[in-house]
């Protein structure tokens, strides 16, 4: 499946309201899930500094991605396809 990073410029995010927005992201995960849309939350970091999000997910598209973020009424400033790479 694809992987998308996602930015969020999200001025005066805190750890807190990024915790209740993935809380209500799993949810939303679960409803597109069940609606044959499956979409994968692989990471996210905050950078309260910058009041910057980085998300990563799997799914069909950037369109699925968005839809996703819109529904959970997560902040989105652009989707880009990227590759993840992990070390064990």
């Amino acid at each position: 499946m694809p992987t998308y990073l996602v930015e969020r410029y999200w001025p005066g995010v805190t750890l807190e309201q990024l915790l209740r927005a993935l809380d209500g992201g799993r949810r939303v995960m679960a409803e597109m899930s069940a609606e044959g849309m499956h979409i994968h939350n692989v990471s996210c970091i905050l950078i309260p500094g910058e009041e910057v999000v980085f998300s990563v997910y799997e799914g069909p598209s950037a369109a699925a991605v968005r839809q996703f973020n819109e529904r959970a009424r997560i902040p989105v400033s652009r989707i880009v396809k990227a590759i993840a790479v992990t070390e064990n």
